[in-house]
């Protein structure tokens, strides 16, 4: 699959986008082809709708990208940065070409009845959620399915803690939760699983071997918890991001099969309900 001279298409119909990032500095990228193959199985009406954005975070491995029926967008940092899950993020938001999005790390998946609520849940605003995992009544706290105006809006993921282990996301959760985002869970109904307990990932081929060390972090999150505290709204997050370079490597529109967009002939009479009362 290549990026060249692919003409552009219309994708108004994307009512969702994926946002995934891997680093492996092993042998293979099986852990994230894997993952696009389980999804490619799933309904064509929901396929239809949905972006696949995969942001490869620097990995210094060679490997091939194979064709998959999915709207897919494939990027690669160039810089070689530790741990930059949270300018991976940034850069996938950047590419989302829906406002809803949904960022995970490659170690889970969703089943389809997640995929559904997403795509068929009409604008976010100020509400994000999150997903339980099977079995249990919490989820993974890196996942979220939010407006990518509301992220981009305060500044997504704050990248003076890449480099370091830790931190992102619970900044990321904090900056949103003081600034008024409404944090729910979906429907039972929809849950993630773990790939990596579930043996569906290896470990020791196609995954990383980069250190935990939170102390990094540490040092920056009791900095920036001093300059929310004191001087409050916009405080306490640097601003700093995309810092680093990037390429596409692959690029593909699937053809529309099954999706149909529905028609909202008065929408445009009521713009003026619209002007009274803001939708975001």
């Amino acid at each position: 699959m290549n990026c060249r001279n692919i003409p552009q298409q219309d994708q108004s119909h994307i009512n969702l986008t994926y946002i995934t990032h891997f680093y492996n500095n092993q042998e293979n990228i099986d852990s994230v082809i894997s993952l696009l193959r389980y999804y490619e199985t799933m309904d064509p009406w929901l396929l239809d709708q949905i972006q696949f954005v995969i942001v490869d975070d620097g990995s210094p491995i060679r490997y091939e990208i194979p064709d998959f029926d999915l709207n897919l967008t494939w990027l690669k940092i160039r810089e070689d940065i530790p741990w930059n899950q949270g300018g991976a993020r940034n850069l996938g938001a950047v590419y989302a070409k829906s406002d809803k999005i949904f960022l995970t790390d490659l170690d889970w998946q969703v089943n389809e009845e997640a995929l559904r609520f997403m795509v068929e849940k009409k604008r976010l605003g100020r509400t994000a959620y999150k997903v339980r995992e099977e079995g249990r009544k919490k989820g993974h706290s890196n996942m979220w399915f939010i407006s990518r105006a509301r992220f981009l809006r305060f500044f997504g993921y704050d990248e003076q803690f890449s480099g370091g282990h830790g931190g992102e996301d619970f900044f990321f959760y904090r900056i949103q939760k003081y600034h008024g985002t409404h944090f729910r869970y979906m429907p039972e109904r929809c849950f993630s699983s773990n790939r990596s307990r579930s043996k569906k990932i290896d470990l020791e081929k196609s995954y990383h071997s980069l250190v935990r060390d939170p102390s990094r972090n540490d040092a920056i999150g009791e900095k920036v918890r001093q300059e929310i505290r004191t001087y409050g709204a916009e405080q306490g997050y640097s601003r700093i991001f995309l810092n680093f370079t990037w390429e596409t490597l692959a690029a593909n529109n699937r053809p529309i099969t099954h999706y149909r967009k529905p028609k909202h002939p008065n929408w445009k009479k009521l713009w003026y309900i619209r002007w009274i009362f803001p939708i975001y």
